[in-house]
């Protein structure tokens, strides 16, 4: 006999007689090896939606200047959370629509009247308190996220700054929270499609934070919008993570408590 043809007997499968088959199968289950069914044909289980793009910031503007300490975010002791603009606070952030939305958290063991307040300027333009502001107007505060519309055109290519403040107590002024963040109206870069979901998409990886995030939220029931929202939430943490300031931690914390609550 040649090689080959041992070689090609020793290759050939043996099949097991059924009652040696039944014992090792019995002998194996002793040991506590579990012996999976067969899957073919089977359903398999819902998945969770896929991961999307998350948010990208756009390129660094030299111009650009973070809030002072003390500045932006503020808390008091009328809450355990403070009240937070959801926006950029490291770099500008941008919405190519000429009557933005605008969102912030409300805590929910607050309650009261709430002021939003829309500048022509920049932040330290708004600091400065030189100017009076372009919009203001008076809501009524309700917890979680709340969205307001600019009502009129801003201009493309301009600066504003804007400023959220919640009432904790009218004869207190001091206990008031606060946020403040600034944007850029920048040209819109193509047209929407019939998917508001790829909208948002490309928008967050335009670095269209403030149109991205409205498109998010106009969609609440939508799981794919609420995981791209999440995903921009987490996204913004991380990046305002790199301060190492008390506001910035304050903030990050905040972000990362929110993202918990939307999931």
């Amino acid at each position: 006999m040649t090689r080959r043809s041992r070689f090609h007997r020793l290759s050939r499968r043996r099949v097991l007689p059924p009652a040696i088959a039944t014992g090792c199968v019995l002998g194996l289950a002793l040991l506590g090896v579990v012996i999976a069914p067969a899957t073919v044909g089977q359903a398999k289980p819902s998945q969770p939606p896929a991961a999307l793009k998350s948010y990208k910031p756009p390129p660094p503007n030299s111009d650009y200047q973070a809030p002072a300490p003390g500045g932006g975010i503020r808390t008091s002791d009328c809450s355990n959370m403070p009240l937070l603009a959801l926006a950029p606070q490291l770099h500008q952030g941008q919405t190519s629509t000429r009557r933005p939305t605008l969102a912030w958290y409300v805590p929910g063991d607050v309650a009261g009247m709430l002021v939003i307040q829309v500048f022509r300027g920049t932040l330290r333009d708004l600091e400065r308190e030189t100017e009076l502001p372009l919009l203001d107007e008076t809501l009524t505060s309700r917890a979680g996220i709340m969205t307001w519309t600019v009502p009129q055109d801003l201009t493309v290519g301009e600066t504003y700054a804007w400023r959220v403040v919640l009432m904790c107590d009218s004869n207190r002024p001091s206990l008031n929270l606060r946020d403040v963040a600034e944007f850029v109206v920048v040209a819109p870069t193509g047209a929407r499609s019939a998917d508001p979901v790829r909208d948002a998409q490309q928008m967050a990886e335009d670095g269209i934070w403030y149109d991205a995030l409205a498109l998010t939220l106009s969609s609440p029931a939508s799981p794919q919008m609420r995981s791209l929202r999440i995903d921009m939430l987490e996204t913004l943490a991380d990046l305002e993570s790199r301060s190492d300031s008390l506001q910035a931690a304050t903030r990050v914390q905040a972000l990362r408590r929110i993202v918990e609550v939307e999931r």
